[in-house]
């Protein structure tokens, strides 16, 4: 039989229990730190800190602005392209002559003017006045012809020699302007008509001549009021006999 006493426990060869869970934590601690180096930008590798992920900037917001009340005109495709031509004018009409009135007869009483377009040369020997009923009448008689010359006879505002010459005084309140072409009232260098006649009538107050140049004569006739006349052309005689109403 053995006895236990005097036989000693040999010296271990290995680390205790406590020793191997002390290295095994340490192991695990470098593991983890080397793992975190591992994981960052490498700079620790390089001896460099590990640089600092960049913090995103944030973007502004975008402000409004404030919109004015001014009206704002719209400028349409057309107003940006050429100049458009102006409008064509509105061509008008050629105006139209108006129609002469139709000549009144000489024998009609009216107060339009009468002419006649007579190309006979003649001589004024002949200036007397009349009354009739209802009318007066002033005859003009004419030698060296057998028809009556180019005459005119109208009412006038007031009687001239010219149209640019100052206004003759005739008595009365309305005048007649007998005119004769290629007349000449001149008979041995005298006058064979009066040139002033006031045969003191109701109606025909005065007759002045008041044109004589070349064969162109002319008479102012005052009449006491504007009334309708007519004419009466006798042939053979060669007279004007020119007739106004007095009523």
């Amino acid at each position: 039989m053995i006895s236990h006493e005097n036989i000693e426990t040999p010296p271990s060869r290995g680390r205790s229990a406590g020793e191997k869970v002390c290295a095994l934590l340490a192991v695990s601690v470098l593991a983890v730190g080397l793992g975190a180096c591992s994981n960052s930008s490498g700079d620790m590798e390089a001896g460099r800190p590990a640089s600092t992920p960049a913090t995103p900037t944030a973007t502004p917001e975008p402000t409004a602005t404030p919109t004015s009340s001014v009206r704002v005109r719209q400028v349409s495709k057309d107003d940006e392209s050429e100049p458009k031509a102006p409008p064509r004018r509105r061509e008008q009409p050629a105006p139209t002559t108006a129609p002469s009135p139709e000549p009144v007869p000489p024998r009609v009483f009216s107060v339009k003017p009468r002419t006649n377009t007579s190309t006979a040369r003649a001589r004024l020997v002949g200036l007397t006045t009349a009354r009739g009923r209802g009318m007066e009448s002033v005859t003009f008689r004419f030698a060296d012809t057998k028809v009556v010359p180019r005459y005119e006879v109208r009412y006038v505002d007031v009687v001239r020699a010219h149209p640019e010459d100052d206004p003759i005084a005739v008595e009365g309140n309305a005048f007649l302007e007998v005119s004769f072409k290629l007349t000449n009232p001149n008979v041995s260098g005298r006058l064979a008509v009066p040139s002033d006649l006031t045969p003191g009538q109701p109606q025909v107050r005065e007759i002045l001549l008041v044109h004589n140049v070349a064969g162109s004569l002319k008479f102012g006739v005052g009449v006491n009021r504007r009334a309708e006349f007519r004419l009466h052309e006798n042939k053979g005689e060669a007279s004007l006999v020119l007739e106004v109403r007095d009523r």
